[in-house]
Order: C-alpha cells, then sequence, then structure tokens
C-alpha cells in the first residue's frame, strides 16, 4: 500500500532508489546531480494529474534551464502502524535531485537503535528538538521510541534545486509568491491528505508558519487553542482533523531555533515550549 502510494507521487524511478522490499527507506541514497535522474524527474512531473485528469505541473515550469528535485517522505526502521507522529513542513531547499526529507531515513551499516541515536546525539538537527520536546523523559530508550513512530512529509516535496527560499525559487521560474503558494496548495490537497490517511497518525505536528496555515484555510482546520511561548511572540496551537490532534509549532531552524529551540539567554521559553506541547499531547 504506502508502495503505490509513493510511487503514484514520486514515480517509480525515485521510488526504487529509495524504498526497499522492506518498506524501508534508505539515507544513502540521495542523488546530487545525473542526467537520467533529471530526465526521469522531469518525466514524472509531466505525468502528475489531479483528479480531474488535469495536469499539475505546468509546462512552463519544466523549461530546460530548470532542474527540478524531490524530497522523499522518510523514516525509520520499516514502514508501519505504528507511526504516530506525522510530521509536516513547507517545501525543501534541495541540493540534490532526490533524497529523504531532513535525511531522515535508514542509514547504512546501523541498525535502527544506532540510527535513531545519531539522529538524537546531532544538536544541530530537528530530531533532537523534536525529541527533546515531544518526549517527557529523554533517554536512549524513548528517544529510540519516539523516533522510530515519526514519519514526515512536506506541504511540497518537489521544488527546483539550490533555492534557498521561496523568493528565489519563483524567481527562478519567474513566477510571483501567490503562484508559488497556489502551486504548493496544489501539491498538497492531491497528495498530503491521502498520505495521511494512509500512515493514520495519532498527532499531526505542523512545522512552522506555512504549515499551519494550509491546514487552516485549505483543510478548515480550527485551531481552537493556543498558548504563548513564555517571553517570546510565538505560540504553540493546536486543533483537530478527523480526531487526530494537530498540534502547529514554530520552526526547528533558522533563527526561530536561536530564540526558542536553543535559547541560552532566556532558557524559560525552551522550558514553556516543551510544557506547552507536553500539555496538548496529554489533553
Amino acid at each position: 500500500m504506502i508502495k503505490q502510494f509513493l510511487t503514484k507521487k514520486y514515480g517509480e524511478y525515485v521510488t526504487g532508489k529509495f524504498l526497499t522490499t522492506e518498506n524501508e527507506v534508505i539515507r544513502d541514497n540521495l542523488n546530487k546531480d545525473g542526467l537520467t535522474g533529471q530526465l526521469e524527474i522531469k518525466k514524472h512531473l509531466k505525468r502528475l494529474v489531479d483528479d480531474k485528469g488535469v495536469r499539475i505541473v505546468p509546462d512552463t515550469f519544466l523549461r530546460a534551464d530548470v532542474n527540478w528535485g524531490m524530497d522523499f517522505s522518510s523514516w525509520i526502521g520499516k514502514f508501519d502502524s505504528n507511526k504516530e507522529y506525522f510530521i509536516i513542513g513547507a517545501e525543501p531547499h534541495l541540493r540534490n535531485q532526490y533524497q529523504l526529507i531532513y535525511g531522515f531515513g535508514n542509514q547504512k551499516g546501523k541498525d535502527v537503535r544506532q540510527t535513531a541515536l545519531s539522529y538524537y546525539g546531532d544538536k544541530s538537527d530537528i530530531w533532537y528538538y523534536l525529541t527533546k520536546n515531544f518526549v517527557k523523559e529523554v533517554n536512549d530508550d524513548s528517544a529510540i521510541a519516539f523516533l522510530q513512530k515519526c514519519y514526515i512529509s512536506d506541504l511540497c516535496h518537489l521544488v527546483p534545486t539550490n533555492c534557498s527560499q521561496v523568493k528565489v525559487i519563483c524567481e527562478r521560474l519567474a513566477i510571483s509568491e501567490r503562484d508559488w503558494q497556489k502551486f504548493r496548495t496544489t501539491i498538497a490537497k492531491n497528495f498530503l491528505v491521502d498520505e495521511i490517511r494512509l500512515v493514520d497518525p495519532k498527532f499531526i505536528v505542523l512545522h512552522g508558519t506555512k504549515a499551519r496555515e494550509f491546514f487552516e484555510r485549505e483543510l478548515n482546520v480550527n485551531f481552537s487553542r493556543r498558548k504563548q511561548i513564555t517571553n517570546w511572540d510565538g505560540y504553540v496551537f493546536k486543533g483537530e482533523m478527523n480526531g487526530q490532534k494537530v498540534i502547529a509549532i514554530p520552526h526547528l531552524s533558522g533563527q526561530v531555533l536561536n530564540e526558542v529551540w536553543r535559547c541560552k539567554k532566556y532558557p524559560e521559553r525552551q522550558e514553556s515550549v516543551k510544557e506547552i506541547i507536553q500539555s496538548f499531547l496529554t489533553d
């Protein structure tokens, strides 16, 4: 079932590079460049249609001078019904033609325990901060258990490569930011909603403002509760969709990472954000 869905989303070529017969994804199988990969990716993008048979990616996006890449949905261990946390960002910054989202996946030469501990042990990685805040009492065993329950995807899994911001994507494609937002929304409606239904998580974790705005505006999720992070002007939000808790958190990289998640000057911010997340997980 998961292979069928991912093949529809990413195409046979890219899915075949990452997904094993055991429904594992392999982090090391990313690809930086290559004519074959680019031709296969663009071939797949031309085939993508919505439920009315209308092409999703316009020809104007597929110019010869624009290389495209894909961020592949990912997890560690085997895919099973135990993926309780579905984490969603906006769109990736791709340096490669295809890669796993945040490099999260099984690592060659390591078992699941070793893989999980390598993610938790890296304080420059989002997985350290997710674990630190979503696990009440963190130790090696609880970190491993949590990370094995995570599944991550994007609103929009495909972008031109080497574009660091939406502004740069728009410049590369010669479109407005409004046009890109419309495209991102179309991709999410055609793939992400079905992906959530397939994974059937207990918690949906929205990473950053763009993901939350999509759930509010397009999926009509009412974030009925919000709590402000102590001594900071941001919030953590909570809503519900089809019986699943939806928790929206500030972004885990860039300046916000320094202002909240690992802020040493105001440690009460770190304490507050964890306290809010824990309360939203359990109430």
